[in-house]
């Protein structure tokens, strides 16, 4: 607060175009302990892209500190994946490859091999399954390893082991992250558990790995039903229906949803509309107008049917207090009456 009660004048906000300017500065001057600290500034702000965070994990590589390279990838795995900007960089096309691509190189760094390995994989299947990779399919993944994990996880989710079956669900999907078929199974599994935000992202997992297989139309139409979101839900499930009309579970859904739409929208067509304000009457003094609510339905009491309504009526003070003058005028009239009663007797 400063002087006679005015507030300081705010800092402008933190313009990114110009902190990103700044860091690209330091690389070029090989400066990337200062790259870093505007890197950290820029990851400060509410990020909307990953980015940033990978722009400082690779700027992490350079400095050796490998273990924040690993942290900061993994968080941009959590992004939808995308391309780099149309241009190729070490191999790799998508913003996902190339964060695997640094996260293998820390683990190796880290003598991790494994995990550098598993890394590795993973990115080459996220160019395979683009077209644009000319890796052997048979390099790319540890099949065994995937299907073990699956087998495990059907077990449990037999019987109803829901956390465990997703435990091994999630496993498999660490050998082979674009398999369909492990995100259907994991995302029945949340529909199971009712983490139905986790479980959509499953469902387009699903429909953007295989277009043509229904079954992640439908996990996404009955999650979508589940939160209520039923125009939604109807859509997907009517897209379903086009791709196997005799689906019966399918069929059965869609119909359940387009019942639920039917419902909400004729009480919305049965409310009535919004009549006009009536003019409020002036407060003169003056007596006003009774003004009638008229109820939505009529209901009846012993056998007599009737309207509700409700009576509101203008009192004034000028009003209360000519009857209490009149009230006392009659009182002092029927006093003198019975006086003259009693002298007369």
């Amino acid at each position: 607060m400063g002087l006679f009660g005015k507030s300081e004048p705010k800092a402008p906000p933190v313009d990114p175009a110009y902190i990103l300017a700044e860091a690209q500065e330091c690389l070029k001057e090989k400066d990337m302990e200062g790259a870093l600290a505007k890197f950290d500034e820029l990851c400060a702000l509410p990020v909307q892209s990953p980015l940033p965070l990978l722009s400082r994990a690779t700027c992490l590589l350079q400095l050796q500190k490998y273990e924040r390279v690993i942290e900061d990838c993994t968080k941009v795995l959590k992004f939808l994946n995308s391309d780099l900007n149309g241009h190729e960089e070490e191999g790799c096309t998508t913003v996902h490859s190339l964060a695997l691509m640094r996260m293998a190189k820390a683990y190796k760094e880290l003598g991790q091999m494994d995990e550098a390995k598993s890394a590795l994989m993973r990115r080459n299947v996220v160019e395979h399954k683009l077209g644009r990779d000319n890796v052997d399919s048979e390099d790319l993944v540890d099949e065994n390893m995937a299907d073990e994990w699956k087998e495990k996880g059907n077990a449990e989710y037999k019987q109803e082991n829901w956390t465990q079956a997703l435990d091994y669900y999630r496993s498999g999907l660490s050998c082979d992250m674009y398999n369909a078929k492990l995100h259907g199974n994991t995302c029945m599994t949340l529909i199971k558990l009712k983490k139905w935000s986790q479980a959509l992202k499953h469902a387009e997992q699903c429909i953007v790995l295989e277009p043509e297989w229904v079954k992640g139309y439908y996990m996404k139409g009955m999650i979508l039903s589940s939160e209520s979101k039923l125009e939604q839900a109807r859509d997907v499930l009517r897209k379903a229906k086009s791709m196997e009309p005799q689906n019966t579970k399918i069929c059965e859904l869609l119909s359940e949803v387009e019942a639920r739409v039917d419902y909400v929208e004729s009480r919305l067509r049965r409310r009535k509309p919004q009549t006009a304000e009536k003019p409020k009457a002036e407060d003169s003094g003056t007596e006003q107008p009774v003004e009638d609510v008229d109820s939505d339905e009529d209901y009846c009491e012993d056998g007599s049917c009737r309207t509700s309504k409700t009576i509101k009526l203008k009192v004034t003070r000028k009003d209360v207090v000519n009857v209490a003058v009149d009230v006392c005028a009659a009182l002092v009239g029927v006093a003198l009456v019975w006086w003259f009663v009693r002298q007369d007797a």
